[in-house]
């Protein structure tokens, strides 16, 4: 009689338990699918410095006071970590974008304006998303029930993670009065950087292995300053401490590469006379010591 009674009170108080996890499974579940997004903001902290600064100016340079002046152009590779700040974020976010995407916005609204390679022409926002492949599209197919044909309308959309280079022009010269070397930013194109679809003969398009690059626009780094000092700039150090887009650049908190200079004969990329990418790196190196060591030449003890 004792074990009868045993048994059931162990059966009871396993079915209790059984039951009151599932509940507790089953509210968090619900939680989950219930749960929506916050109407306020996540701080009270205020977040002015960035809305509210000014950028810092060049110093004044008197065309008589330069005595060396080189031209050089840089590879900015975005997957290296280094750069990742101005890769991410790809995803839409409303906190932060990537630096395609704040010049894609400066464009839209008028703040940055976009140039061919000569800075002979703008380019508008029409013709950037044509260089994206982020225009409308339309296409019509047959209904369902075979009564007529349909138009569907797709709403263009710019993939941020295609951009995964940035090619930058510069200027580095010596000032003797200041007695101390300078450098420029004149211009900032970002590359996109996509897989090679075919045409098949049904009229689909295919992706293939093959890999291209494209550079979209140029822009004028002097007169964008002013919107890219504005925008936070995308890191996960310090958010007490934010850095705009204008800071990274004017910091040199970046890796890249020259990949060519002013004085080369024909214009010659450094790819161009390297057998390989070791060469091409090497080379890239001795220009970069060579213009340290210009500097270290012009002072005087």
């Amino acid at each position: 009689m004792k074990n009868n009674i045993l048994l059931i009170i162990l059966s009871l108080a396993f079915s209790f338990t059984v039951f009151a996890q599932e509940n507790v499974n089953t509210a968090q579940n619900t939680g989950q699918q219930d749960k929506k997004k916050s109407l306020v903001a996540g701080t009270n902290l205020p977040k002015k410095i960035m809305t509210e600064r000014n950028i810092v100016p060049y110093p004044e340079t008197e065309e008589a006071d330069v005595v060396w002046q080189r031209k050089i152009v840089r590879a900015v590779e975005l997957s290296e970590k280094m750069n990742h700040p101005l890769y991410f974020p790809t995803i839409e976010s409303n906190s932060n974008k990537s630096f395609i995407q704040t010049l894609i916005e400066g464009i839209e609204k008028g703040e940055i304006t976009a140039y061919n390679e000569d800075y002979t022409d703008t380019f508008s926002i029409k013709a950037i998303r044509e260089q994206f492949d982020a225009q409308d599209r339309e296409y019509v197919e047959e209904k369902l029930d075979g009564s007529g044909d349909t138009t569907i309308f797709v709403k263009g959309s710019f993939n941020w993670g295609d951009v995964k280079e940035l090619l930058i022009t510069e200027e580095w010269f010596f000032d003797k009065r200041y007695s101390q070397m300078f450098v420029r930013i004149v211009g900032i194109c970002p590359v996109r950087v996509f897989q090679r679809s075919l045409t098949t003969a049904d009229g689909d398009e295919e992706k293939t292995s093959d890999y291209s690059k494209k550079q979209l626009f140029w822009i004028y780094y002097p007169d964008a300053r002013k919107y890219l000092s504005k925008t936070l700039c995308y890191t996960t150090k310090n958010e007490a401490a934010p850095m705009s887009y204008d800071d990274v650049f004017q910091r040199r908190r970046f890796s890249s590469r020259i990949i060519s200079e002013g004085l080369s004969m024909n214009n010659r990329h450094v790819d161009d006379y390297s057998r390989s990418g070791l060469e091409s790196m090497l080379e890239s190196m001795r220009l970069e010591k060579e213009i340290m060591n210009t500097e270290h030449d012009f002072w005087e003890y």
